[in-house]
């Protein structure tokens, strides 16, 4: 095993079909031609909120002091994501700081980006995989670490792409076996090569967190088309090529990334999209899985992304446009924000947010929501019923030209 500190562990950032790809002579693990892996520096928590929205705080595994000098809100919810190979968490115009500028900009969000790259470097792929379980573990460790400090688990959302889903997934798994049950984990696009049925390889399931939701985009190239959560959605099939990929990437002279990224890439844009826009992404159809054997589509319709609803059970389909703003329903969700009532409306949403489902007593051993319960999901959707209408009553009364299309 080389060291860690040997010229071939260095890290490079160069531009492959003009995105930036994370490059080393040699890989991490544990093979004999494999840099030693050193968690605490290959890992990395950076923490962002509003106080901080473009300098991240370093958080550690048990430092307690630095987690509390840190701007850390145990009361606000915490958007903690993974992101996949070759990239990292601060890489421009990729997808750890697409997501944490849309968290930031919708509330006051914890935000935690996890920065793995070491760990995922081109074109260590295989290594990157076996290198999968050991991130998971030391991300399940971090978030017991948060947990055993006071912050409450319901405001966890676990979030991956690509590889990242699968390290989603397996620390899902290790916080089970510790009798922590995490309230929703979305995979974005997880990943086909090495992961396919026959690989061996455990994958993303709907048992890792009480409400697992899969966007599929890339489905038989990069991405896995295999329905593997409570609810998986297929937007425009969920193949290649996604539409507008062809077009976006000849206009940028970007031809290889036509067929290896573009439409992989989409399942976090679309995901990034609904953030500030919930209900975008109205799904068209729904199908049931092997693991249900009926469709459940929720109150009142089903949405894909940050709107999606924790009773939604099956594979769902939609359509979008082919260019941002990606959903077919973005203009119902964003009127009210563009007319003249945006202060108005702003201020009955801060007013009137809707309250995070409580958790529950102990489970089996376990910690979570209960899947009986169905009174607090109810009083949950009548106050998102109650704020849709005050919402669209305030609009009217400001600009009769604002509509706001609820289909929650």
């Amino acid at each position: 095993m080389l060291p860690a500190a040997s010229t071939l562990c260095g890290i490079f950032s160069i531009l492959i079909a003009g995105s930036p790809i994370f490059y080393s002579a040699a890989p991490r693990g544990v093979c004999s031609n494999c840099c030693a892996i050193r968690e605490r520096k290959d890992i990395k928590f950076l923490l962002y909120t509003n106080k901080n929205p473009q300098n991240p705080q370093s958080l550690y595994l048990s430092d307690e002091r630095r987690l509390s000098k840190s701007n850390f809100d145990l009361q606000q919810p915490l958007a903690f994501y993974i992101h996949g190979f070759s990239e990292s968490a601060t890489g421009d115009k990729q997808s750890s700081q697409q997501l944490k500028d849309a968290f930031l900009k919708s509330s006051n969000y914890n935000v935690i980006l996890v920065d793995w790259s070491p760990m995922t470097v081109m074109p260590w792929y295989t290594n990157a995989v076996d290198n999968l379980p050991v991130a998971a573990r030391f991300i399940a460790r971090f978030l017991r670490f948060l947990v055993a400090n006071g912050y409450q688990t319901r405001h966890i959302h676990l979030i991956g792409f690509s590889l990242g889903a699968e390290v989603a997934g397996f620390a899902g798994k290790q916080l089970l076996e510790w009798g922590i049950v995490l309230p929703r984990i979305t995979g974005l696009d997880p990943p086909l090569p090495l992961f396919e049925s026959n690989s061996g390889n455990r994958h993303l399931t709907q048992t890792d967190a009480r409400f697992v939701d899969v966007i599929h985009t890339d489905g038989g190239i990069l991405g896995n088309p295999e329905a593997m959560g409570h609810a998986d959605f297929y937007p425009n099939g969920g193949r290649a090529l996604q539409p507008g990929c062809a077009r976006q990437e000849i206009a940028n002279n970007r031809w290889l990334n036509i067929l290896i990224g573009c439409s992989h890439q989409r399942a976090w844009e679309y995901f990034v999209e609904s953030i500030n826009n919930p209900y975008a992404f109205p799904v068209d159809k729904c199908e049931p899985t092997n693991e249900f054997g009926r469709c459940k589509e929720g109150n009142g319709g089903a949405f894909m992304g940050m709107a999606a609803d924790r009773r939604l059970r099956g594979k769902f389909f939609l359509d979008t446009n082919d260019a941002p703003p990606f959903g077919r329903n973005a203009e119902a969700s964003v009127a009210a924000t563009q007319s003249a009532a945006t202060t108005a409306t702003r201020t009955v949403i801060e007013s009137a947010a809707l309250p995070m489902l409580p958790a529950v007593e102990k489970i089996n051993g376990t910690r979570g929501y209960d899947d009986g319960n169905t009174l607090r999901e109810t009083r949950h959707t009548k106050a998102a019923t109650r704020l849709s209408s005050t919402v669209a009553k305030a609009t009217t009364t400001k600009a009769n030209t604002a509509t706001i299309k609820s289909r929650m």
